[in-house]
Formats: C-alpha cells, sequence, structure tokens
C-alpha cells in the first residue's frame, strides 16, 4: 500500500508564516479589539498630556557614560530596595494578572479556533479557561524566571568581577548583550507556557516534559530562537515605534487613526503566526498532534488518533 508523500518542513513553515497565518487573522477578526483599545488610549494620552511633555519625558539621557556605574552598583541596590518593599507582591501579581490577559485569554481562543475553525467569541475563551491552567502557567512562569536569573546572575558576577579589576565599560556591555541574547528565548517560554497550558489532552507532568524541551532539544531551542528574535524586531517596529511616533508626533487625530489601524493588525498577526508556529515546532510530539489532528492532517501530516501507551 502506497503511503501519501509528506510535505517538506520548509513548505508547511513557508505556509504557516505567510499566508496561513494572513488569512486565519482576517477569520478570526482579533486585531479589531486591538485597534480600538489603542485608539482609546491615544484619547486618553492626548487629554491628560500634551505632546511636546511626552516628547521631553522620552528624551534620551547619558546612558552610555553612566551604564556601568548603575548596572553593578546602582541596580543592586534598587533591585534589594525593592525586593523588600510592601508592593512588590502587588506588583508581581498584576504582572501576571496582565501576562494572562495577553496570552493566556488569546491562546484559549486561538485554541478553539484551530481546533473546529471556529470563533467562538473572546468571553466564551475566557469562560472556559480553569484554575488548573492558570496554575500550571504560574508554574512554567517560575521555571522560566530563575532559569533567566540564574543565566543572567552568572554574565552578570563575570562583569562585576571584570570591572571592579578594570573599570571598563565593556564588561556592562558584554553582561547588557548576553542577558539581550536570552530574550527572544524568554519570550518563547511566555507564549509556549500559555499554549501548552490550554491544552486539553496531557497530565500536569507531561506539559511540563513538554515544555523543558524548549531548552533541552536543539530544534526547538534554535528554531523558537530565531523565529522569537524575529517577532520582536517586528514587534519593536510596528507595535511600539510606530504607534508611538503617531501618538506623539502626529498632531492630525485622522492621520494618527490611520496609522494606528495600519500598524497594529501585525500584533495580531504575530500572535497568530506564534500560534502556528508553536504547532509546527511540536508537530512531532503526540500530545499536540492528538489536540490538533484535524489542522496537522490540513497541512498533510499524517497524525495517529490514539495515544500510545508507555512500555511496561
Amino acid at each position: 500500500m502506497t503511503q501519501t508523500a509528506q510535505p517538506s518542513d520548509k513548505k508547511i513553515l513557508l505556509k504557516v508564516l505567510t499566508l496561513g497565518s494572513a488569512k486565519e487573522l482576517l477569520k478570526h477578526r482579533s486585531f479589531i479589539a486591538l485597534i480600538f483599545i489603542i485608539l482609546i488610549a491615544d484619547k486618553v494620552l492626548h487629554h491628560f498630556f500634551s505632546a511636546e511633555k511626552m516628547q521631553t519625558a522620552l528624551a534620551p539621557a547619558e546612558i552610555i557614560r553612566v551604564l556601568p556605574e548603575f548596572l553593578f552598583r546602582g541596580l543592586p541596590a534598587h533591585l534589594a530596595q525593592w525586593l523588600f518593599s510592601p508592593y512588590t507582591v502587588a506588583v508581581l501579581v498584576g504582572l501576571f494578572l496582565f501576562k494572562q490577559i495577553i496570552s493566556l485569554w488569546p491562546s484559549s481562543s486561538l485554541r478553539r479556533w484551530h481546533n473546529d475553525n471556529r470563533n467562538a467569541g473572546m468571553l466564551t475563551s475566557l469562560a472556559g479557561l480553569k484554575g488548573s491552567q492558570f496554575f500550571w502557567d504560574f508554574c512554567a512562569l517560575a521555571i522560566l524566571i530563575l532559569t533567566f536569573l540564574i543565566w543572567s546572575g552568572i554574565w552578570f558576577l563575570i562583569g562585576l568581577l571584570w570591572w571592579s579589576k578594570t573599570g571598563s565599560a565593556v564588561p556592562a556591555w558584554l553582561v547588557l548583550i548576553c542577558i539581550a541574547l536570552a530574550l527572544p528565548l524568554v519570550m518563547a517560554g511566555l507564549s509556549y507556557s500559555s499554549k501548552l497550558a490550554v491544552l486539553h489532552n496531557g497530565s500536569f507532568a507531561e506539559k511540563f516534559g513538554l515544555y523543558i524541551k524548549l531548552f533541552t532539544v536543539p530544534h526547538i531551542l534554535g528554531g523558537s530562537w530565531l523565529f522569537f528574535l524575529a517577532r520582536s524586531v517586528l514587534e519593536t517596529i510596528f507595535v511600539v515605534i510606530v504607534p508611538a511616533a503617531a501618538i506623539l508626533f502626529l498632531d492630525n487625530e485622522a492621520m494618527r487613526i490611520l496609522v494606528i489601524c495600519v500598524s497594529v493588525p501585525w500584533y495580531s498577526y504575530l500572535k497568530m503566526a506564534s500560534f502556528k508556529f508553536f504547532l509546527f515546532i511540536y508537530r512531532h510530539e503526540q500530545l499536540v498532534q492528538l489536540e490538533f489532528v484535524d489542522y496537522f492532517r490540513s497541512w498533510g501530516i499524517s497524525v495517529a488518533t490514539e495515544k500510545k501507551q508507555p512500555q511496561p
């Protein structure tokens, strides 16, 4: 019996990141709500702050000159003071809830969309979330933060010892570069934690097994680092710089609205592409295949419909 030829990984990835994401973004229409949010933010900022004051507040300081002193002396002192502040827990809780809003909630909506190609609505997706999914996401974030702190701490100590002996600015830049190199992987960890959390298949431990592969399996680590590096560049341009420049420097309200409406859908496109890339990078994992059987078959990938039992 002849088997159907499987499509190449390059063809699947090209489809995932281009026409596939763009077409489904238009069907899903999640970017419309985001446009309204940005337009409201534009109204609020221009009501309470003048453009001149915001431009002055964002003027660059003498970062290069003070960087080593701040990084190796000022920053540890500020962090120590912040850790013992009564507001620390409130800030961390706020950041966690913010992450759930911008990542876990949309991931729940996209999971439903990729299961039956139907937009169930954001409120339905929110109602479908369970407490165990929030807790799993919290545990995954704890692992991610601990890993990042260990990586950053090692390079900070190396830079501190170097700087204490030489007084050069080079160690400070080395520390920042090494931390920056880890940021695409941190972004991948933040993204994958939400996507794995909303899966209905798999136990608590099985999902963690997949999550740890982000740091231990070379093709998942390398592919994710490259994808999220590209995503961070595009997000910085279209989601941060362009809308911020429009809000700060364009006095004409109609032009601001036009620029925002053109740039903001990029964020939703990148969210859609990120979900599809997650499916692509974990496409050989049975736990993910079982969750999206029809979707993988639409890629031309054969999927086993029954979970393999572990050998005794």
